[in-house]
């Protein structure tokens, strides 16, 4: 038998508490030199208070950290970098204005400061350049992050985590913590991603969180479990299956029927009519009709326009060309406060960015689309007791882990504040609602619940507009999916309980070129 790897870090007994309330309890996690640990639970199981503790960002009531052989408790972020462990955040931490050089050597601009404090910011260009290459991506390093499509914008961040400390900082060898990392990227930057983990495997230590149980069995040499903020497994890939793995999560083996095909029956009726709408920049003349009870699913590529044209129908960002209809109402520009008295409602892909206002309580964002009607009374006072009503009930119907409807969102996790965010249309007397990637960063179990929050929806009529990155949800939810390419709809595909189309057939027609979607 060969020896054991020796370790690199070693966490015993981590114990934390919130208001009484247990979010760690002796949780034990050792890495190897060179490896790759995977944690996976769903969502509030305690993997993202794990990685704060072990960055520094918040300190166990109990416990121990030891790394590379000497116990360490880094009492914030700096520190932990400068001991060698990094960390990929679940919700991108880029600076969107200031350039992605900048970003990427943030809080290490002493090392290049010069005579008189003056930056030497040729050496900073030049070596956040060399990182990106490095890592697999060549792009214009003094332009702002902004700029960048969001999973652009994830890959730097992991190359910033996976590079800096290792060729910036010198560390030896590094622990890089992985949270949700490909949540966001599409097709290429997935690629690079797990192009760069097997590149750096052996010199860096790496702890992946991921809901995708796929990437976790292929990527991982170990895998821990957590379940209510305890250890409940220890398991090499070769013991694991993701129906396993779900099981240990969620205390249940997975349906069958995972996207409830079987309850798809859209109606004839037109709920929805998209005709000629476009921004003039990312989409253009897009044309189509979403049913009642319908799902319409939205596929391509991060940069085909997706996301925009889900902003244009909701009028959210009106279009500047182009009208929608609605059952027995006039063809009208699309624009957000206009429609969500008419039965709009849209759920961004940017939950924290765009879709919530985390510092606020769970009623007040549960509320946002209700001032309008649901929650003001007839001398303008707000309803307090109605909006708390509310929340306490959706809270109960959607299973939201919350002390109650007063508490911050800023302290749920992601799937929780994710179901928050569903939960503030739910309460509406919905017709039409645009779902752009719904299920980000949310684990197996509560994607489980959120689809069927979705068919609960077309049972009743309503017509959903889908825009997902996630292939396997886009062709399971689908009654049809509209295939984008450079901003235009170039194919539809049906895509029936019975008949769903291949993966293959569905990423072809996004890779295609325009002519040839049409022909297919």
């Amino acid at each position: 038998m060969s020896a054991p790897t020796p370790l690199l870090l070693l966490a015993e007994g981590l114990t934390k508490r919130y208001a009484g309330t247990p979010a760690l309890s002796d949780v034990a996690l050792s890495v190897p030199y060179g490896q790759v640990v995977s944690v996976v639970g769903e969502n509030g199981a305690g993997k993202s208070t794990l990685l704060n503790i072990v960055s520094g960002i918040v300190k166990p009531d109990q416990g121990a950290l030891n790394l590379a052989g000497s116990e360490i408790a880094p009492s914030n972020f700096a520190e932990a970098l400068s001991l060698g462990i990094s960390r990929v955040f679940q919700e991108q931490a880029l600076i969107g204005t200031l350039a992605v050089y900048e970003n990427i050597l943030l809080s290490l601009e002493n090392r290049f400061a010069g005579f008189g404090g003056v930056m030497r910011r040729r050496e900073m260009v030049a070596l956040a350049s060399s990182l990106l290459e490095e890592a697999g991506l060549s792009i214009d390093v003094t332009r702002p992050a902004a700029q960048y499509s969001f999973s652009q914008r994830q890959f730097i961040e992991i190359a910033r985590a996976c590079l800096v400390p290792l060729k910036v900082l010198g560390v030896e060898h590094p622990l890089v913590l992985l949270d949700e990392p490909t949540a966001s990227l599409e097709k290429g930057d997935e690629d690079r991603f797990f192009s760069l983990i097997d590149r750096l495997r052996g010199e860096v230590s790496f702890v992946f969180v991921s809901h995708r149980l796929g990437e976790v069995l292929s990527l991982s040499d170990r895998i821990y479990v957590l379940k209510d903020g305890r250890n409940v497994a220890d398991l090499a890939p070769s013991e694991a299956s993701e129906e396993r793995l779900h099981g240990l999560m969620v205390g249940r083996t997975r349906i069958a029927d995972y996207y409830q095909e079987a309850r798809q029956a859209p109606s004839a009726e037109p709920a929805l009519e998209v005709r000629g709408l476009g921004d003039g920049r990312s989409y253009h003349d897009v044309t189509l009709t979403v049913g009642a009870g319908e799902i319409v699913g939205v596929g391509g590529l991060v940069a085909s326009g997706k996301s925009d044209l889900g902003r244009g129908v909701a009028g959210v960002t009106p279009p500047r060309h182009g009208e929608i209809s609605l059952p027995g109402q006039a063809a009208t520009t699309p624009r957000i406060d206009r429609l969500i008295p008419r039965g709009m409602g849209y759920v961004p892909a940017e939950r924290l960015a765009e879709g919530m206002i985390p510092d606020f309580s769970l009623a007040w964002n549960l509320s946002l689309a209700g001032g309008q009607d649901q929650f003001v009374g007839p001398l303008g006072t707000w309803r307090t007791a109605a909006e708390l009503a509310t929340a306490a009930r959706f809270i109960e119907r959607l299973q939201i882990r919350a002390r109650g409807p007063e508490v911050r969102c800023a302290t749920l996790s992601g799937g929780n504040q994710q179901k928050v965010v569903l939960a503030r249309w739910l309460c509406r007397q919905l017709k039409i609602l645009v779902l752009d990637n719904p299920t980000r960063g949310v684990d197996a179990g509560a994607k489980e619940e959120i689809y069927g929050f979705i068919r609960d929806l077309t049972d009743q009529g309503v017509a959903i507009l889908l825009i997902t990155d996630d292939l396997p949800e886009l062709i399971g939810l689908s009654d049809r999916i509209a295939i984008m390419h450079q901003g235009r709809v170039t194919a539809v595909v049906a895509a029936p309980a019975a008949a769903k189309p291949s993966e293959e057939r569905v990423v072809a027609l996004m890779l295609a070129d325009a002519e040839e979607k049409a022909a297919a």
